[in-house]
């Protein structure tokens, strides 16, 4: 396996965010998100989840009838000051 960068994993970060920023409307799926980065699913969601921790995105957890199906979008205060450049 490849080992990254910190400065590519930074970028893909980035990329991440601005795909959420796009889509600000809906949360969108690990796997919607890791088809635009060109990346597999398990290393999308692990970026995911540290940007969670940092509070960069949330994860909107809902139900249906397949069960419990997690979503992402950008946080609003990352929102609100994208929002004001």
């Amino acid at each position: 396996m490849v080992r990254l960068s910190n400065n590519t994993i930074n970028l893909l970060k980035e990329d991440i965010l601005s795909i959420l920023y796009e889509n600000s409307g809906r949360g969108m799926f690990t796997k919607e998100i890791a088809r635009e980065l060109r990346r597999d699913k398990e290393f999308t969601l692990q970026l995911l989840l540290e940007m969670k921790n940092v509070g960069w995105v949330d994860e909107v957890i809902g139900k249906n009838s397949r069960g419990i199906r997690k979503r992402w979008k950008i946080s609003r205060e990352l929102f609100e000051i994208w929002n004001k450049k």
